[in-house]
């Protein structure tokens, strides 16, 4: 039933104490006893083979708490609408623990409308998000260009 209208409702206290960890340190705890407990298990919100230990603790160092409790809340309200259009890759800064999200679009490419909420939920939230506009390299020396970036950074 993940993707039925009463998914969160029927499940709302169970959802809201583990939001509620966000709020102290104590999800941090949470998430590598989960990651420990299920890692390879099947899910549809979780791809294992790029998700690493590593990459896991990059991004509890960078990803503010308050951030990934806008995530969960977003996607909790509609997970059959809001489980697509993040953003295509997530760059990590440890030194200064933070990151920033990027949507990549090719020649001819365009942003959807999924994506397009995505992007503005993200920066209504103050969280750093661009557009990477590429190109084939025949046609500009320039492989990442900002213009038209939407960014709260």
């Amino acid at each position: 039933d993940l993707y039925s209208p009463d998914f969160y409702p029927r499940r709302a206290a169970l959802f809201d104490d583990c939001i509620a960890q966000l709020q102290s340190d104590a999800y941090l705890a949470t998430i590598r006893e989960n990651f420990e407990r299920k890692f390879g298990l099947q899910s549809p919100f979780v791809f294992w083979g790029t998700l690493t230990k590593q990459l896991l603790e990059h991004a509890l160092h960078c990803l503010p708490a308050e951030h990934l409790r806008h995530w969960f809340r977003r996607l909790l309200q509609d997970i059959k609408a809001n489980r697509t259009g993040m953003p295509d890759l997530i760059q990590f800064f440890p030194e200064q623990r933070r990151y920033r999200m990027i949507e990549v679009k090719g020649p001819g490419d365009r942003l959807q409308d999924n994506q397009l909420r995505w992007l503005d939920f993200c920066a209504e939230h103050g969280m750093p998000v661009e557009v990477c506009y590429v190109q084939w390299a025949t046609q500009s020396a320039e492989l990442c260009s900002n213009q038209g970036a939407l960014s709260s950074s």
